[in-house]
């Protein structure tokens, strides 16, 4: 029998081998003068060939020739020595003209409609990877599912998946990405099953004045696999309205449970949390510094990003060492297909993108984006550094003088990427962010009242920014097992000196010298290995496994006038992790329940930390469904804020210890259902947090700073944040958009301000979110509408002057309850309108004319205060008003 097999075997392949000679044999005679889609198409119908190839690519290829009697193998071996194409015949007879990148046996012609004959196989798999349609770009998290069915999976960060347990080989595989097409794969029998390669189409954002009926998709997507993940397309961003460009950080705020009541701020406030307990990985390399321009604009260029995903709570035991949250970014790598050029120009700021292919196997991208002088620049300069109005950079003027300003920020990404086999991949990636400010004033040097001579040197400049790096090894060992190593390296930096020093000579002749102001110098380092594995065990069973070391060293300093060292602390440790967690689905797909366990030794306490977590989804129906989660948190590198009554706040990163600054924790609970068609969704989540070890610093006691120890001033305390997020979504055609709704309370307690629970500074109430996109021809029109309860702060209530037992005496001040009062209620409009056309060759391009706080509401930043005889004088600082922009965006493909 097993003759007889390998007999057919043999005499069939031989078969196949002869008429696949034969098909290359036929004698072509004919003229062609054309392009050589048309020239392909005049063959197929008049020798009855079947050819596949890209009609895009080929219409752009001129074809000139009269072969006379040649056979097709020599007409197909010219086209493509001179176009850079290769041509091989398919099993089906089908001629396969493709680019010379392009690996056979990667990609499978589907069916173009279900296939309406008997299936051949039940319970398979299948494999392979997704990637983009025009770059070949890998696609992290695309959600794949069988139509009608539960049961799905998500691509991995590399693109590749594996679907188990095919209900039979007629079933259709959809597969959806935000940004992109919906792509739906009709099976058959002859589908082969490994090493697919499914292309898909990002949706236009060009479009012909022709009738379209195709879906156009939102910029946000929910997860339907776990409680709170949240992906944006970076694609689709610049239909939101935005100053200067588009943001992707600034774009997560408009989702409920993320604070938008931060104008300063491009952090994230997630759930009751700050946005130091957020972790930010870009590429796998932890970004600390997210914020330009006091946090105006966010650290990332978007035109570097392929994806973003974030969590808003309840994430995997693969991420650790934050409270609250996990932003997740993945870099693009780069074209595989040819050089490609993309760019924005704004008011504020120029960025610049190049991606291109180094032969067959390596892609690079490079990026840069930097600010410029401008009308809107300075506009947002003076209101974050004003000398007169207040600020954070406020200072102190000694009669008249001369101010010169500088400032500017920067940020860069570069990423090569080598992919020496089908099954690996290794890439670099680099990024360079930095804000420079020098606000120096020179006051005038002379004569005073009384006679007094007076000469002074003033130094106002400020830097801060991030540097990491990463380097990337993936490998898929088979369809069902996949490794990914990283090494990388980040480093924190924020550097002010803020000081004043000069002399006075009295009238009688006597010289006396001052100095006045600070001097501050935050650093961190952090070195990180890790390795991650996925095993797909069953249709029922993925698990994931790895291990993770990073060595952190954190240095901060503080010092008064040049003399006083209020803070100087420098830490070192190491973090040592092993997590392990298994994705179950269960029921035929109806329940995904994911049990986890992440541990952690900290060399800073020498103790051992256990978080166990619980991810759950329940699909009640093809609509319904209901997620819980449950997950204990450590955070061992913390943001502390330093409290100013007087004038705002500070923050520096600190590393915890087992004395002064003990690791902060967090316990969290989440509840929520979602009813989703596929116009729209109806999702709400109940979150309740317990936290400990808050810690914070405060220099609130006195104004004198002398005789104090000022390492005693860290406070530590504990709290609670509990809320409901409402998201009522639009998600198909030309109007789309969304209603986010978050009802919350922070409450902290320490003790060292008093036996009484207080809410926290970034407590909001209610906020109320309005999003808005409508495209209508080559337009597309944004609006967004912002609605928040003030924010809770602590005021002082008055001074005096108390007399010391060795006949000295102290200024105090008297403070209101800690954050006792509340600033009024923000609220904001903004608006936006692009224009969509292309130049060149089909290149696509728009110009977008945006207005930030469109009805100029003057919504508080915060109070500053003066007190002069022992009254309190009151000024508030406002947030931006009225500002229009406009932006130019552009790419060659």
């Amino acid at each position: 029998m097993n003759k007889v097999l390998a007999l057919f075997f043999l005499l069939f392949t031989s078969l196949l081998s002869f008429a696949q000679d034969t098909i290359l044999e036929t004698n072509i005679d004919s003229w062609f003068c054309c392009d050589l889609d048309a020239a392909l198409v005049d063959m197929s119908e008049t020798y009855n060939l079947k050819f596949h190839y890209d009609k895009a690519k080929l219409k752009e290829i001129r074809f000139t020739e009269h072969p006379r009697n040649k056979p097709l193998k020599d007409v197909l071996d010219n086209i493509c020595k001179y176009n850079k194409l290769k041509y091989f015949v398919n099993d089906d007879q089908t001629i396969w003209v493709v680019d010379k990148w392009f690996q056979r046996g990667q990609e499978t012609v589907f069916e173009t409609k279900v296939f309406t004959g008997a299936s051949t196989k039940e319970n398979f798999s299948i494999a392979g990877q997704v990637v983009d349609e025009l770059s070949h770009e890998s696609l992290p998290f695309v959600s794949i599912s069988v139509q009608g069915n539960t049961k799905g999976t998500i691509s991995n960060v590399d693109g590749n998946f594996t679907l188990i347990n095919i209900p039979t080989d007629t079933s259709t595989i959809v597969f959806s990405y935000i940004g992109y097409e919906k792509k739906e794969v009709f099976l058959s029998p002859k589908t082969i099953t490994s090493d697919l390669l499914i292309t898909l189409k990002q949706q236009a954002l060009v479009l012909n004045e022709v009738n379209v009926t195709a879906e156009i998709q939102d910029v946000m997507q929910v997860s339907k696999q776990q409680a709170g993940i949240y992906k944006m397309s970076p694609i689709k961003l610049q239909t939101l309205p935005n100053l200067g460009e588009k943001d992707i950080l600034r774009s997560f705020q408009l989702m409920p449970g993320i604070s938008a009541a931060n104008e300063n701020s491009s952090g994230l406030y997630v759930r009751g949390g700050t946005p130091d307990q957020v972790l930010v990985l870009y590429d796998g390399f932890t970004v600390y510094n997210v914020e330009h321009m006091f946090g105006f604009f966010s650290a990332f260029n978007s035109n570097a990003i392929k994806d973003v995903q974030l969590f808003k709570g309840g994430f995997d035991a693969k991420y650790g060492g934050r409270l609250a949250s996990v932003v997740e970014i993945t870099g693009k790598d780069g074209n595989q297909k040819g050089f490609n050029i993309a760019g924005d120009i704004s008011m504020m700021s120029g960025n610049a993108f190049i991606e291109f292919p180094v032969g067959n196997k390596i892609t690079a991208t490079l990026s840069g984006r930097r600010s410029w002088k401008s009308p809107l620049y300075d506009k947002l300069f003076e209101q974050y550094t004003d000398v007169d109005e207040g600020g954070p950079q406020t200072g102190f003027r000694l009669g008249g003088g001369t101010q010169q300003t500088t400032s500017y920020f920067y940020d860069m990404n570069a990423k090569v990427t080598y992919s020496p086999s089908v099954k690996d991949r290794i890439s670099f990636s680099f990024y360079n962010g930095k804000d420079e400010l020098s606000n120096e004033l020179n006051p005038d040097a002379g004569g005073r009242p009384g006679g007094e001579e007076v000469s002074i040197e003033s130094v106002d400049e400020t830097s801060w920014g991030n540097t990491g790096a990463s380097i990337n090894w993936s490998r898929q060992f088979s369809d069902r097992f996949y490794m990914n190593a990283l090494v990388s390296y980040s480093n924190y930096f924020s550097l002010r000196d803020k000081s004043s020093s000069g002399s006075m000579i009295s009238s009688d002749g006597e010289s006396t010298s001052f100095t006045r102001g600070i001097t501050e110098d935050n650093n961190l380092l952090d070195y990180t290995s890790k390795m991650d594995f996925e095993y797909q065990l069953n249709e029922s069973n993925h698990i994931q496994f790895g291990a993770q070391v990073t060595h952190n060293d954190i240095d901060y300093t503080y010092v008064n006038a040049d003399t006083l060292t209020i803070i100087d602390r420098k830490t070192t440790g190491q973090i040592y992790t092993g997590y392990l967690q298994d994705k179950l689905n269960l029921f035929d797909g109806k329940l995904i329940i994911t049990p986890g366990l992440r541990y952690n030794y900290f060399t800073g306490t020498q103790k051992n930390y256990f978080e166990p977590r619980l991810i759950s989804v329940y699909n009640l129906s093809d609509k319904w469904r209901i997620k819980a989660s449950y997950g204990d948190y450590y955070q061992f590198a913390s943001r502390v804020i330093r409290e100013d009554v007087t004038g705002g706040s500070r923050d520096f990163w600190v590393l915890a210890d087992d004395d002064q600054l003990p690791v902060s924790s967090s316990r969290q609970y989440i509840l929520g259902a979602a009813y989703e068609t596929p116009d729209y969704l109806f999702d709400v989540e109940a979150f309740y947090k317990d936290m400990d070890n808050i810690t914070e610093y405060s220099l609130r006691v006195s104004t004198d700073r002398t005789g104090i120890d000022y390492s005693e001033n860290f406070f530590t305390g504990y709290g609670t944040a509990r809320g409901i997020d409402v998201l009522v979504q639009k998600k198909y055609g030309n109007f789309t958009g969304w209603v986010a709704y978050t009802w919350s309370q922070v409450i902290h307690h320490i003790d060292e301000y008093g036996d009484y629970d207080f809410y926290a500074a970034h407590d909001v109430t209610h906020e109320l979110k309005l999003v808005g996109t409508y495209k209508w021809k080559k337009w597309d029109f944004g609006a967004t509408w912002i609605y928040a309860t003030g924010r809770p702060y602590t005021a002082p209530e008055g001074g005096y002057e108390l007399s010391l037992l060795d006949g000295t005496s102290a200024d105090f001040i008297n403070v209101s309850v800690k954050n006792g009062n509340r600033l009024p209620a923000y609220h904001r409009l903004d608006l936006s309108a692009n224009y969509n056309f292309t130049f060149g060759k089909n290149s696509p391009a728009s110009i977008g004319f945006s207005i930030f706080n469109a009805y100029n509401r003057s919504n508080v930043w915060y109070n500053e205060y003066e007190i002069i005889e022992n009254e309190v004088i009151e000024t508030p600082v406002y947030y931006l008003n009225f500002t229009p922009n406009i932006n130019l965006t552009f790419k060659l493909k």
